[in-house]
């Protein structure tokens, strides 16, 4: 994982600015969720296979592409994303990338092959003196019907997406369309049939299901009387999800200054700017 460094905090209030978006990033059910039967996987699951970076990386592209023909106005080195991550963070008077640009580097390598046999999710043409100007002609669909996933706009602003695991950010997008519409008060149990429509392992949804309640994004419980799934007149205690949307949208992930060891680092998140 990254870390939110007062240059990443910068840098993804900037990028959300810049994006023209009021609100969320929205994604069609089919993207996360399996619609046929048999199928072994969805693009989400697929780009979560992806690993990390890439995964991150072209959630960010999509957010800040949001017209077509779905191009960065700006071209962008490298490093501008590793220190958007939070994955390194340059000197000014020696900016020499590093481990973090390399991760960069690696993940545009990813993209530029992922999609549809062998089709680039992302692509980019060397501006010499400025970087690449970046493109992603593979953008998910957007929704045609409810339910879908919104993501808003503080999982960046506020730096949530830099703390977040790859199996935390998964498991997140596949609860804010369990949950979509609903308030943070009202939860929803999601059975094993619903985690196989996910495409996603019993053991990524508990630990990144883990992860996001230490965080304080998601929390869950145990409650009497809840039924297996929507069909089902059979009540009993099962797990109950929520998420806690006012608190991403109202906190900042905790600040880290680049360097320092994790015994210093703030542990706890802060209201406000």
């Amino acid at each position: 994982m990254g870390s939110v460094t007062v240059t990443a905090k910068k840098l993804l209030a900037e990028a959300v600015k810049t994006s023209g978006r009021r609100s969320t990033v929205q994604l069609a059910e089919e993207y996360a969720r399996a619609q046929k039967v048999g199928q072994a996987s969805t693009p989400l699951s697929e780009l979560f296979a992806l690993g990390e970076v890439p995964m991150k990386l072209y959630l960010t592209l999509v957010m800040l592409t949001r017209k077509a023909p779905h191009e960065l106005f700006r071209a962008r080195p490298d490093h501008y994303w590793a220190e958007m991550f939070g994955y390194e963070e340059l000197n000014d008077a020696a900016p020499e990338p590093g481990a973090g640009t390399r991760r960069i580097r690696r993940a545009f390598r990813a993209l530029s092959s992922a999609g549809p046999a062998g089709e680039s999710m992302v692509s980019r043409t060397p501006e010499p003196g400025h970087g690449a100007r970046i493109a992603v002609p593979i953008h998910p669909p957007e929704p045609s019907r409810a339910p879908y996933i919104t993501i808003p706009l503080e999982l960046w602003s506020r730096g949530w997406i830099n703390v977040l695991s790859a199996r935390a950010l998964f498991v997140y997008l596949c609860l804010r369309l369990v949950l979509a519409g609903k308030p943070d008060s009202e939860g929803a149990h999601v059975s094993s049939w619903d985690r196989e429509k996910f495409c996603i392992k019993d053991d990524t949804w508990q630990r990144g299901f883990k992860e996001l309640e230490g965080l304080g994004l998601a929390r869950g419980a145990k409650e009497d009387g809840v039924p297996g799934d929507r069909w089902s007149t059979d009540l009993h205690r099962r797990k109950v999800y929520y998420l806690n949307n006012t608190f991403l949208a109202e906190t900042n992930a905790a600040l880290r200054s680049w360097g320092c060891s994790p015994a210093v680092r703030v542990c706890g998140a802060s209201r406000g700017g």
